[in-house]
């Protein structure tokens, strides 16, 4: 069932099962541990700072919850990739799924703090269940799905150096659309709705840096604040809220756990720049490679990257690359708004300019219509613009962070400061990408290539690259506290039933859009969480009264 804090009772939050384990925030982690502690028939409280996805007007009034401040490299990831809603940030999000490799969690010599504390065995077990999870065919992301495909010719990489690459679109990306009738009809799993969380209620006596979780503190817009008790805690609000969570729940503002002094460093994202411009020989022909492909409900979008040894030989990031064809229609523009909604169950706003817009754009979709269900091809229209955009992994860095500033949200509490940083192997990498790829389609007389500023110039570069909108790394998990703030598992080190699910325990983020690891991860941590925290009953100690 869905509950709304606004309408809640203390009498009515006190009835909620205390052994319970309390998940907070609904977005890609959070949805897939409470569903799969439900399946399991295990109690949850599904806390969610955000309500029903077709309230627009309520999530805008939420938004302000999101603010904060940017020193340093501009990052758009602070607001762009966060949603006070049911669903999360998935109701943000285009579905773009692929797997992490075996060297994004290997050690390596020539990438400063490597290596994740679990083998790459340990996460690929659990994505196949992801795959399932997200309705994806589990058929891999490398050069065999081409096969689906015989029409079109790959393009001819240099395999020594340069790799097929795909990701493979979720039929249904926004999560809290999908399952929100589920939950509404859930007898097991209880949302929370319009409930912030805003702090880790720790058992009476406990300090910052050991103890156990009972608990998390909600706050209500107009201040009223209660707590909902459980039997263990999980942390799923994403990489930046995870962190300031953890934040606020110390007096001293650093953290929980024995590792807390880690907390909120690391920040990670996929840094992204466009290098080069194409002047493509046949750009109908490039198109068709390079674009989105369909076939039986599958969307594929074909990419290009690194080869492993080359990344060792070169001493080099992982990295990937795309061809992005520009198109200036403002009509196929107000079309692709109107079917975003539509999907959304929420219609963006502006709407009747855009359903008047779209009509000139009747005739290119119904072209568009033909190509992708009798060819499997994207719609073909000409591009105005042809350029190559590289997808990088980050080295972690802990001076790249966020903290708490000195600015405070709309309920009084401080808001996150990001310093986001990218560093020279970031700079370096990309460029070696882009030339191999420039040579490849020049060697083949594909394209002629044009240098944008950013390929020779470090200052065009900076200025250029910006994030994915994909925070990663600031409650990174590590084997010791003396390199991070949770364990193999997610739990907090030294902090008993206390855990963190999503981006923000990545250690090393890849290059690899993140949701269809952080499911694999949540429904990692949902066995482990009916395997191993054993229920409580009525015998949850009484939490830490705020101050």
């Amino acid at each position: 069932m869905i509950v709304d804090l606004a309408r809640a009772t203390s009498a009515s939050l006190a009835a909620l099962p205390a052994e319970a384990v309390v998940v907070v925030g609904s977005g890609a982690a959070g949805m897939a541990l409470a569903l799969a502690l439900e399946d399991a028939g295990r109690p949850v409280v599904l806390v969610e700072s955000g309500g029903d996805p077709r309230d627009a007007a309520g999530i805008d009034s939420r938004a302000g919850l999101n603010d904060g401040v940017v020193v340093g490299q501009a990052y758009r990831g602070l607001a762009g990739a966060r949603a006070r809603v049911l669903g999360g940030a998935t109701q943000l999000w285009h579905g773009q799924c692929t797997r992490m490799h075996p060297l994004d969690l290997a050690p390596r010599d020539w990438v400063r703090g490597s290596g994740w504390p679990l083998g790459y065995g340990e996460l690929a077990a659990w994505y196949p269940a992801a795959e399932r999870w997200f309705g994806l065919t589990g058929r891999g992301y490398g050069a065999d799905r081409w096969r689906e495909h015989p029409g079109v010719v790959p393009l001819p990489w240099r395999a020594d150096r340069l790799l097929p690459d795909f990701t493979e679109y979720t039929p249904q990306p926004f999560l809290g659309t999908a399952h929100g009738r589920r939950l509404e009809r859930s007898t097991t799993t209880t949302v929370l709705s319009h409930a912030t969380v805003t702090r880790v209620l720790l058992r009476s006596g406990d300090g910052p840096s050991s103890g156990m979780a009972v608990g998390v503190q909600v706050s209500a817009m107009d201040g009223r604040r209660h707590e909902v008790l459980g039997g263990a805690v999980v942390l799923a609000a994403g990489a930046i809220e995870n962190a300031r969570i953890l934040m606020l729940s110390d007096p001293a503002g650093t953290g929980l756990g024995s590792g807390r002094e880690h907390t909120g460093r690391f920040l990670q994202d996929h840094p992204v720049v466009d290098l080069l411009e194409l002047d493509p020989t046949d750009p109908a022909g490039l198109q068709d490679r390079t674009a989105h492909l369909y076939r039986g409900g599958t969307r594929l979008w074909p990419k290009v990257r690194l080869a492993p040894d080359a990344q060792e030989a070169e001493r080099l990031l992982d990295a990937n690359a795309v061809v992005v064809h520009e198109h200036d229609d403002a009509a196929m523009d107000a079309a692709r708004r109107l079917v975003g909604g539509l999907r959304r169950r929420s219609l963006p706003a502006g709407w009747p300019a855009d359903v008047r817009a779209s009509v000139g754009a009747v005739g290119p979709l119904l072209r568009a219509a033909y190509r992708r269900r009798f060819r499997g091809l994207s719609a073909g229209r000409p591009a105005t613009r042809t350029v190559l955009q590289v997808w990088l992994e980050q080295e972690p860095d802990a001076n790249s962070r966020l903290r708490l500033g000195a600015g405070l949200d709309p309920l009084g509490l401080p808001v996150a400061e990001v310093d986001w940083r990218v560093g020279p192997a970031e700079l370096r990498t990309s460029r070696v990408l882009a030339r191999w790829v420039a040579e490849d389609l020049q060697a083949h007389g594909l394209a002629t290539v044009t240098e944008l500023p950013a390929m020779t110039d470090d200052e065009a570069w900076r200025a250029t690259v910006v994030d994915a909108y994909h925070p990663s790394g600031t409650t990174r998990m590590s084997s010791s506290p003396v390199d991070g703030v949770v364990d193999a598992d997610g739990r907090v080190h030294g902090v008993e039933r206390l855990f963190v699910a999503g981006s923000s325990v990545f250690p090393v983020a890849g290059y690899a859009n993140p949701t269809l690891t952080i499911v694999a991860l949540a429904l990692r941590l949902a066995d482990h969480l009916v395997r191993s925290v054993p229920s409580l009953g009525g015998q949850v100690e009484r939490a830490v009264r705020p101050s």
